[in-house]
């Protein structure tokens, strides 16, 4: 690539130069038109450069997505703190029954155009999902009652100071654009943290998802980006129990 832009940095003067040459001989009347390769090689140079730019567009456009989801995250983040004052450091309960997260904390954020990252497109309702925090509850809840939360039944609800790690335990992610789930809960499927959360919502187009990474939002109000699966290993930071905690044994790096 060094090679190629130093060539044209020498070429495009020198062509710049034979132009106007070229055109003020056409303005004089005693030339002819440019010649069939004069054309090719500008044709040529555009393509290169328009080849050249091409890729530093794709990831100026990925990052200024990025950093907007990220700003939309600070925001949720906000208004799950200002929430949890008013209500003795409750987060809203996880339930069927009435409103979810998202209507609850709407007095908080207002606008509710921070609830679609710009990278999922104008038409997606919600881009994120909020820590359902299944391990604690299933650890301080009785099997009867817990198995009752577990079909979104009650009005349990969780305080953010019972989060040990609040500086290095996740409240919001980012979720695939198509999934209609609203909390990260482990005991859905294989779990919703491998099957509903989005690793890699920021790539360009063309890369692997193991290139990119994700936006997330942490109790302690920090947000920040993460690399593809840095929040599965070597701890999960969804989880806040010791049983928990730790990465699956199918993420853990062998000894």
């Amino acid at each position: 690539m060094g090679a190629v832009f130093n060539i044209l940095k020498r070429a495009v003067p020198a062509l710049k130069y034979g132009m106007t040459k070229k055109w003020k001989t056409l303005r004089s009347g005693s030339g002819g038109g440019f010649t069939l390769i004069e054309l090719l090689v500008v044709i040529a140079i555009i393509a290169i450069l328009a080849a050249m730019m091409s890729p530093a567009l794709s990831r100026a456009k990925v990052k200024a997505k990025q950093v907007s989801c990220l700003n939309h995250l600070r925001q949720l983040q906000m208004a799950l703190q200002m929430y949890a004052d008013d209500f003795n450091d409750h987060i809203p309960p996880r339930n069927s029954g009435g409103p979810n997260w998202r209507s609850q904390l709407q007095p908080y954020y207002q606008d509710v155009r921070i609830l679609v990252c710009p990278a999922d497109g104008p038409k997606a309702r919600s881009s994120y999902l909020i820590n359902g925090f299944n391990d604690w509850f299933a650890v301080h809840l009785s099997k009867e009652a817990f198995e009752e939360f577990r079909t979104w039944q009650g009005d349990r609800s969780m305080k953010l100071t019972a989060v040990p790690e609040p500086s290095n335990t996740i409240v919001f992610g980012e979720k695939f654009k198509d999934s209609p789930h609203n909390h990260m809960d482990f005991y859905q499927g294989d779990g919703n943290d491998f099957e509903e959360v989005n690793q890699s919502k920021h790539r360009a187009g063309n890369q692997a998802k193991e290139s990119g990474g994700s936006n997330y939002a942490f109790v302690d109000g920090s947000v920040r980006f993460m690399k593809y699966g840095t929040t599965m290993a070597p701890e999960n930071l969804w989880a806040v129990t010791e049983q928990w905690r730790p990465a699956a044994p199918a993420l853990q790096t062998p000894e």
